[in-house]
């Protein structure tokens, strides 16, 4: 895995944790915030290595923390679980479906709330639980899962357009080949 993929990662990381804590119209149309997180773990564990998957979940986590107010790294575990998970079980997937795509993001997104829900009561936080939180589930999951499809795409286009690649480039003519014009 080259070193331009991983940083193409990170950066949608950092564009998409900061587009969470500014663009507000979402938020505001739906009542819940979208987390680009998951969606770009599940992209990590499907598409490059476990240090590429680790350096996103603690760098995403720490960048999301430090904008919210959440306990600083309180994702991490959550984010981890769901990605190793995932890069374990990578051979069971056929990576090229979209459908797949969008179920393991709707997973990935709904699961990452919970767990961290778990985690603040066990760490003696209290959050505001109720009905419309169901709502919030809903949302932050079905969404999770159009921002993996999209997170594919433009990590996917990027990856190409970075990588070098001699097959699609290179014309090799042999003595017995005329030329095609």
């Amino acid at each position: 895995m080259n070193w331009f993929h991983t940083a193409s990662i990170l950066l949608a990381a950092l564009i998409g944790v900061f587009l969470e804590a500014v663009v507000t119209l979402p938020r505001d149309l739906l009542g819940a915030q979208i987390n680009p997180l998951p969606a770009l773990v599940v992209y990590a564990a499907l598409h490059s290595n476990m240090a590429t998957l680790t350096l996103l979940v603690i760098c995403g986590s720490l960048w999301q923390s430090s904008l919210s107010a959440d306990p600083l790294g309180i994702a991490l575990l959550p984010l981890f679980l769901v990605g190793v998970f995932i890069e374990i079980n990578r051979g069971q997937f056929a990576r090229r479906e979209r459908f797949v795509r969008f179920t393991l993001g709707a997973a990935a997104s709904a699961s990452v709330p919970l767990f961290t829900l778990f985690l603040l009561l066990t760490i003696g936080h209290e959050p505001i639980v109720n009905w419309f939180s169901l709502w919030q589930w809903v949302v932050v999951s079905v969404g999770g899962g159009v921002l993996t499809l999209l997170a594919f795409f433009v990590l996917d286009w990027l990856k190409n357009v970075l990588s070098h690649n001699t097959k699609k480039h290179a014309y090799i003519m042999t003595p017995d080949m005329s030329d095609p014009e």
